[in-house]
């Protein structure tokens, strides 16, 4: 399992919404900034407040096997296979969705329904230029993401029990050049 470091800023706005059946959670930012992993932070959450695994489902669609899913139609079925025996609220994690043309009335039928609480990701481009303004307004609340601020990186290099340079302005330089992606953290050599 990997090490994930919890970016508290976004976590604590969302808690309040984790249960709400009535608003989708759309996570938008730059590809890379982190939105797969607060999907999976939020979900560790919901498991510590006793939600069972089972109602908990993830689709990736940017991963095998959902990488070819482009239809609405196809995204719904798949939607269906994996909820239609969980009891109670389901939990339902889209990551990338707007690689699905008019996903907004698929998500929106599953939010009709009232039993799951959605949360999706997708780039700034794609979803709030597109038809989820439209399709669904007050609906949805929007929490933008970005790459780390200076101060999560700080954080995340001692969560990571990397080296600190005790000169601020060089860790500064660093953070700047690498442009806060938590990625490249995983990659850094000390």
């Amino acid at each position: 399992m990997k090490k994930i470091y919890f970016r508290e800023k976004y976590l604590k706005k969302m808690r309040g919404f984790y249960h709400d059946t009535e608003m989708i959670k759309v996570i938008t930012g730059v590809h890379r900034c982190g939105k797969s992993t607060l999907l999976e932070m939020i979900a560790e959450e919901l498991l510590k407040d006793d939600v069972k695994k089972e109602n908990i489902v993830f689709i990736h669609l940017d991963k095998r096997p959902y990488s070819r899913v482009s239809k609405p139609e196809v995204l719904e079925e798949i939607i269906d296979s994996k909820t239609k025996l969980i009891n109670g609220t389901k939990y339902l994690f889209i990551d990338e969705v707007q690689n699905v043309k008019d996903f907004e009335r698929v998500v929106n039928s599953f939010r009709e329904e009232r039993d799951f609480s959605i949360f999706i990701t997708g780039s700034n481009s794609y979803l709030l230029s597109g038809e989820l303004v439209t399709k669904l307004t007050g609906r949805y609340i929007d929490f933008p993401m970005t790459t780390l601020t200076f101060d999560e990186y700080i954080g995340m290099k001692k969560y990571l029990d990397l080296e600190v340079n005790p000169n601020i302005d060089q860790e500064l330089i660093s953070y700047i050049l690498e442009g806060g992606f938590p990625l490249t953290l995983q990659y850094h050599s000390s």
